[in-house]
């Protein structure tokens, strides 16, 4: 017998003020990217309580495909012109300063392949490994001769984070669990490529590394509901560590999530979310990014405080339990807030697809 459901209005008021840990950055780098898998692996690999499996494996198994694009320019709050932070030279008699630059990116597209292994020691602890393979593709206007447009692109491994997961509490109506984890800098910084600053290959950009060259330590405490309604909250945070072999270290995200999941039928469960997501700005400077000007930065992407920002994005996806033993999730994304460190490249949309085998 179907029962239909309405959400009271406390619920309803949770769900648009909470979302998902570290789902959305503002003009991220590939290693941010990728580390926002963490809370998503974790709802993934938890087993639906309605869905019952004989012989159930300690071992879960997860491979997600993430891809986003970032395009336009946002100073706060407010949208700005590529001709307002495009330079246009000494001769044209616009006077050169920190808000504009003779180099700029059009539009970035980042693409996440994690591949991650899970085991469940019993029901109170269960662990996580995630590797990751990136691939990053910006595109270019300049006033540099031979440089009008051009493109850069990298891709390999990223950072490997190892996590562990432990459940605080279970009842009847709700489990309260906390991770914690260890994201190891496997992922290379320094990538190179053809840019105007000097002929041949250079240092490319922060945005162009694929990690983050630090020791950093991904942290969340999650609730998941068993009962009437299908809730996931998560409070979450990335922090750094020390500094890099570059000189600079990525900033600390700090992240405050929901979800609600409709129960369409017993494989199919679409769910929708919104999340609120702030970033620091980069700590220190990779100084071979730098020219010898008064206005050192030739693009917003070399300039380390125009990271960070805050981010309020709306999400929906689909959960399908196409077997026994398999779950497939898509999900599209998109923001619906953003006030950046610009000027910055504001984040257009991401998507999601995520075959996974629970414990």
């Amino acid at each position: 017998m179907n029962t239909k459901r309405i959400i009271p209005a406390t619920w309803t008021l949770a769900i648009l003020a909470l979302v998902y840990s570290g789902y959305s950055f503002p003009q991220s780098t590939p290693s941010e990217f990728a580390e926002m898998s963490l809370t998503d692996l974790f709802e993934q690999t938890i087993d639906d309580p309605s869905v019952s499996v004989p012989n159930r494996s300690s071992w879960s198994f997860t491979f997600q495909r993430k891809s986003a694009e970032f395009k336009e320019f946002l100073e706060g709050d407010k949208r700005v012109s590529e001709d307002e932070i495009l330079w246009s030279g000494p001769k044209s008699g616009e006077p050169r300063t920190d808000k504009n630059f003779p180099v700029v990116p059009g539009k970035i597209v980042q693409t996440a392949y994690l591949f991650s292994v899970g085991y469940a020691f019993n029901d109170s602890w269960r662990s996580h490994l995630t590797v990751p393979y990136l691939e990053q593709n910006t595109d270019h206007i300049s006033i540099v001769p031979n440089y009008s447009t051009f493109e850069i692109e990298s891709s390999g491994v990223g950072d490997t984070v190892v996590s562990a997961s432990y459940k605080l509490s279970d009842s009847a109506r709700a489990d309260w669990w906390v991770t914690a984890g260890l994201s190891i800098p496997t992922g290379s910084i320094d990538e190179e490529g053809d840019t105007p600053r000097a002929p041949g290959d250079q240092q490319l950009p922060y945005t162009m590394q694929l990690g983050s060259g630090t020791y950093d330590f991904p942290i969340s405490v999650s609730y998941h509901s068993k009962g009437s309604y299908d809730i996931n909250l998560a409070l979450a945070a990335i922090i750094r560590s020390g500094t890099n072999d570059n000189d600079y270290r990525l900033g600390n995200s700090y992240s405050l999530a929901g979800r609600y999941n409709f129960h369409f039928s017993d494989v199919l469960k679409p769910y929708l979310g919104l999340s609120i997501n702030y970033t620091d700005s980069i700590h220190g400077a990779d100084t071979s990014l730098l020219v010898d000007s008064p206005y050192p930065y030739p693009a917003p992407i070399t300039n380390p405080d125009l990271f960070g920002g805050t981010k309020i994005a709306a999400r929906a996806g689909v959960s399908w339990q196409i077997s026994e033993h398999y779950r497939l999730a898509i999900e599209l994304g998109k923001p619906l807030y953003q006030n950046l460190n610009g000027p910055q490249t504001r984040e257009d949309w991401r998507s999601s697809l995520q075959i996974s085998r629970p414990f």
